[in-house]
């Protein structure tokens, strides 16, 4: 079921309107909102008193809205869309009031940056992976940079993982549902051991049968599309060295070992429809390994905490797919990438006086190779010789970057009431890059040659430049009552220049596209009335977008390059509104909207600024949460239930591709029903037994798709269909 564009605004005011007319929520009554903590801005604070744009998800609200990775946020955030990118399920594509990296190529910079912990994770390939221990989920809108050690024009994911507590404790956690779906989770505090010594150990583990058949004669490919194998762990331990000294270590792994998304082939013209099997010889494995190491060091100086942040984080990266979704060998790719990076920050925050500060140095380096075989244009495949019959290009790449900035913000509270912020950030980035292909052989039947040995079409070819950039902030904040504040920010994001790694020339290897510039401007309020019971949080937003990098796949030629758009303006609207309706029953509404055209955009000598479409741009987006809590004499009682609507969009800019790829309007349904807090004997033994499903309604809806324009179709990729299950978990 589509509903009509114009619905989801009219449900967002329309509920608005009820809740804030005083006949939903009495003055008298007893139910509140709770505080929500977040630490967006390096300190500790209240989500109503930080004056930027940001949706916060705590642990419970983490559980009791099915979110088991930064995926399934989308649902519940305006103005935010996140998918995974084409082809596989271990690769983001993260997209925030229109600012998107749409491919996730190795070499490329993302326009939304994952935290972890204060710990920038480079790539969106193997961006979607488990967290075991996941306290809090932050997404920020908007320009980040005079508060992270990474600038990134579109704002940020911060996963935020629990420390260890302070007493022995445990959770245990089981489950399973359709699809052959089962999961694991075990975590364990050691409480506080020798000299304030505290650990904790987790570990995950998740299989699903695939959600769609392969019918493919070729014993190579994969049986199931969609199938999952995911492991994660993490170890964490803090050391209490003195009242003013704490060192916090901890160590992230997650494995994943699953098959490629179903690449459904769908000529121009064809109609959205999910599809339950297919015959695609090319789809074979879908694997990523990430593991991380973090220390912090914490410095307690008074009114000053000097913190050191240095990390290290590996991650692999193996898939196999085909891009002419058929039984048929037409244009197949693998991708076998290598990445390392080195992080070190260091954060100096506190108070002088009336003035907060938070200063930063920050070092970045990574390192990346790829082999990028694809295999292209041959007939038919017979079982006993998968790849004898096509061209083989041997498609070798790779990165090194390295960035230095220092970045700062100070925050004068001139009165009670009235805050001015003021950050200023400085950056320079180093790239370079190599690139080689080689064809490997040829086949008679298809070229009317045989080759003896390879051919190299591009030579070793090397690049290299260096981008440097400042960028300011500005927010004016103003508390017109004790729980009603205004804000208005201007702030600069910029992301660097680079180089298109898939080029299939000397020429585009070595020239390098421009830097991103985003000027962003925005006006906000946040409130609470009714006695702490209604929170209304509103945000207008514009920004100003100069030379804005847009991914464009070239299907001829099987690789994708970066162009500038000259200037773009990008508006919308962000309404956020919680409410505790009734003892025990709260409501959540979320609308977004967006606005985005080109002002100018020269693509091969032309000005297609008319023509060319914003990718990833939905322009209306909602969502509504209902849920109840009761305690029972057997524990407490929790039901919930979130419907989200998203607008059609398109996934590219270039208005052929987009046609054959659009995502039209799609809503979806998921819901959760708990019994929890059930005393198991007489010590702090509790267990919790939960019903949950996902797409409740079995919707059929596009994520993003492979266009090749040239010939007219496209390879399409869907959304899960409806799951279920059921969980139990004991806490000790």
């Amino acid at each position: 079921m589509i509903i009509s564009k114009k619905t989801p605004l009219a449900i967002a005011i329309a509920v608005a309107g009820v809740v804030t007319s005083g006949h939903t929520l009495a003055q008298d009554a007893k139910p509140v909102l709770e505080e929500v903590l977040v630490t967006a801005q390096k300190r500790e604070q209240n989500l109503q008193e930080t004056p930027i744009s940001i949706s916060a998800f705590d642990a419970q609200a983490l559980k009791d809205q099915g979110i088991a990775d930064i995926e399934d946020v989308s649902n519940y955030v305006p103005n935010v869309q996140i998918a995974e990118s084409p082809g596989g399920s271990t690769g983001a594509t993260i997209g925030i009031r229109g600012s998107v990296t749409v491919n996730p190529a190795i070499t490329w910079e993302p326009t939304v940056g994952i935290y972890m912990d204060g710990v920038f994770i480079a790539k969106n390939v193997g961006g979607i992976f488990d967290v075991a221990e996941l306290e809090r989920i932050e997404i920020l809108r908007g320009p980040q940079g005079t508060l992270y050690g990474k600038n990134t024009v579109g704002g940020a994911v911060n996963l935020v993982t629990r420390k260890p507590g302070d007493e022995f404790a445990g959770t245990v956690k089981i489950g399973g549902g359709n699809f052959g779906y089962t999961e694991g989770f075990v975590s364990i505090d050691s409480g506080v051991l020798a000299e304030q010594l505290r650990v904790n150990v987790a570990v995950s583990k998740k299989d699903r049968d695939g959600f769609y058949n392969n019918t493919s004669v070729d014993p190579q490919a994969a049986d199931k599309f969609k199938e999952l194998d995911s492991t994660a762990a993490r170890l964490a331990a803090a050391y209490q060295l003195s009242e003013a000294l704490e060192i916090y270590y901890t160590y992230d792994w997650a494995n994943k070992d699953n098959t490629p998304s179903f690449p459904q082939y769908e000529p121009a013209g064809s109609k959205t429809e999910r599809r339950k099997n297919g015959a695609v010889n090319g789809v074979k494995y879908d694997k990523s390994e990430n593991n991380g190491h973090a220390l912090h060091i914490s410095y307690d100086m008074g009114d000053m905490m000097l913190k050191s942040i240095t990390a290290l984080r590996e991650m692999s990266f193996d898939d196999s797919n085909d891009y002419d979704g058929s039984d048929f060998t037409g244009f197949h790719a693998e991708r076998h990438v290598e990445h390392e990076q080195l992080s070190q920050e260091f954060q100096l925050v506190g108070s002088i006086g009336s003035v907060d500060i938070v200063g930063g140095l920050f070092y970045f380096n990574e390192k990346a190779d790829i082999d990028n075989p694809y295999f292209a244009y041959g007939p038919a495949n017979p079982p006993t010789a998968p790849t004898a019959t096509n061209n083989r290009i041997n498609n070798f790449y790779g990165s090194e970057s390295t960035s230095i900035a220092i970045f700062g913000q100070a925050d004068w509270h001139i009165t009670e009431q009235l805050t001015l912020s003021a950050g200023l950030r400085w950056t320079e980035e180093e790239k370079d890059q190599y690139i080689e292909h080689v064809l490997a052989y040829s086949d008679d039947a298809l070229t009317g040659i045989n080759l003896a040995s390879d051919v190299t079409l591009l030579p070793y070819t090397t690049s290299n430049e260096t981008w440097s950039n400042t960028t300011p902030s500005l927010i004016i904040s103003y508390q017109l009552q004790e729980d009603v504040s205004v804000y208005a920010k201007a702030a600069q994001g910029w992301k660097s220049g680079g180089f298109n790694g898939e080029a299939d020339t000397a020429a585009i290897a070595q020239t390098p596209y421009d830097e991103e510039t985003v000027t962003s401007y925005e006006l906000g309020m946040k409130a609470r009335s009714f006695n702490q019971r209604l929170q209304s949080n509103i945000a207008l937003f514009q920004n100003d977008i100069e030379d804005l990098q847009l991914s464009e796949f070239v299907g001829a030629s099987g690789y994708s390059q970066i162009q500038n758009a000259g200037q773009a303006t990008i508006q919308g609207l962000e309404i956020e509104i919680l409410a505790a309706l009734a003892e025990g029953l709260n409501l959540n509404v979320n609308y977004g909207y967006l606005d985005a055209e080109y002002d100018e955009f020269i693509s091969y000598g032309m000005d297609i600024k008319d023509s060319a479409k914003f990718p990833y741009t939905p322009e209306q987006k909602a969502s509504v949460g209902l849920e109840y809590v009761r305690n029972l004499s057997a524990g407490e009682f929790s039901a919930r239930v979130d419907w989200s609507y998203t607008d059609d969009f398109d996934v590219y800019h270039d208005k052929d591709a987009a046609a054959l790829t659009t995502v039209e309007a799609f809503e979806v349904v998921n819901a959760r029903i708990s019994l929890s807090e059930i005393a198991l004997g007489k010590g702090n033994t509790r267990l919790e037994m939960a019903l949950w499903g996902k797409n409740l309604t079995d919707e059929e809806y596009r994520l993003n798709g492979i266009p090749f324009t040239q010939a007219g179709y496209a390879v399409n990729y869907y959304g899960d269909p409806r799951t279920y299950g059921v969980e139990a978990s004991l806490s000790f």
